[in-house]
């Protein structure tokens, strides 16, 4: 059986796709699995290097554009439909699922006009354009976040968000009763996060057994750096790290932005969290994101444009102190996870395909 995934433009949609190929190579002999991408997007980079063929298509995200770029998408969007229509034709999938963006819309529109079993993931609460407006022609749109069916039409299943492989490989134990922080805001990292924790810095001094782990992304690595100078509670300062779960294992609480693979991540290794959602984000989807965690009592959630080291420090002393306070926070985020998610998708397919 072959299965074409749609996954481009973030991390947000490639990784969960990723997730969902290795549980279909996973779940049967001569299974395989082919990723359509743009040239645009993270998937050229990191596609091809867990060993899945990319071929790239054209697409462009349609939201938040002027009319005249919305016409030039709307040609484009024809141009990929042609394309992946071809591509349909010689490769020849049993089915195809889409994980949301711009990048799923020419594909899922082709394999409709070819009457190929199509799926979409969303991974947000709040389902993208394209997720909307795709979900009516979907045989099943698998959600991450149960409260995402108030927005949605067709067959919805609750399958929850896929988490990597890698990140589900090992628990490391903490350390002594040391209180550690973990700061990251993506792997290009968050200005407006680094600035704040710079401003933080002064606060923690008098925190007791405190420890700060920061990826500043590469651009502030070097600012970043060199604020912690000086700083007399232990510290790693890194631009990029491919040992998220050492971190996430070793952290007390987590400060981030409120990406669904973000929350997902943090829900399945249990960490309470303090969310500052990315403010130009589609739709506002991240704040939407942090405001149903924060609902459930899994996580503190600070306005980008309230963000400041006196606001974090206000925060972050009373999970400090409280440890009782962030043992129930880590709990109630870890209430969203769902367990084998991906395997479930993959099931949610076979069942619909004949």
């Amino acid at each position: 059986m072959k299965l074409l995934i749609a996954a481009g433009g973030t991390g947000g949609h490639i990784f969960p796709g990723l997730a969902v190929a290795e549980a279909f190579i996973a779940s049967g002999t001569g299974n395989e699995v082919l990723f359509v991408g743009t040239p645009y997007g993270l998937e050229r980079k990191i596609i091809p290097t867990y060993g899945f063929r990319l071929l790239e298509i054209e697409a462009r995200p349609f939201a938040g554009q002027s009319i005249l770029l919305k016409l030039a998408t709307l040609m484009r969007l024809i141009q990929g439909i042609l394309h992946s229509v071809g591509i349909m034709r010689r490769e020849k999938p049993n089915a195809v699922i889409g994980m949301g963006g711009f990048t799923s819309v020419p594909v899922m529109l082709a394999a409709y006009l070819l009457r190929l079993p199509c799926f979409l993931h969303e991974q947000n609460v709040f389902p993208g354009l394209a997720t909307r407006l795709l979900s009516r022609l979907a045989k099943a749109t698998f959600v991450s976040f149960s409260a995402t069916s108030t927005y949605l039409k067709g067959n919805l299943e609750h399958t929850g968000n896929p988490i990597r492989k890698n990140l589900r490989a090992a628990h490391i134990p903490k350390k002594g009763d040391e209180f550690a922080v973990f700061v990251f805001g993506g792997s290009r990292g968050a200005r407006s996060i680094n600035e704040a924790i710079l401003l933080l810095l002064p606060y923690l001094e008098s925190y007791k057994n405190t420890v700060m782990y920061h990826q500043t992304g590469t651009d502030d690595y070097e600012k970043v750096k060199a604020g912690y100078a000086g700083v007399r509670f232990p510290h790693e300062v890194f631009p990029f790290t491919d040992s998220m779960e050492k971190y996430y294992s070793l952290a007390d609480v987590v400060i981030s932005r409120a990406g669904a693979s973000t929350i997902f991540e943090l829900a399945y290794f249990r960490k309470a969290a303090i969310l500052v959602p990315y403010p130009f984000a589609a739709g506002a989807h991240q704040w939407k994101n942090a405001a149903h965690v924060e609902q459930v009592g899994g996580a503190h959630v600070i306005a980008n444009e309230e963000l400041s080291g006196e606001r974090l420090h206000s925060v972050l002393k009373e999970l400090h102190d409280n440890r009782e306070a962030r043992e129930k926070m880590a709990r109630n985020i870890g209430s969203i996870y769902v367990e084998n998610a991906s395997e479930s998708i993959v099931k949610g397919i076979a069942k619909h395909v004949s």
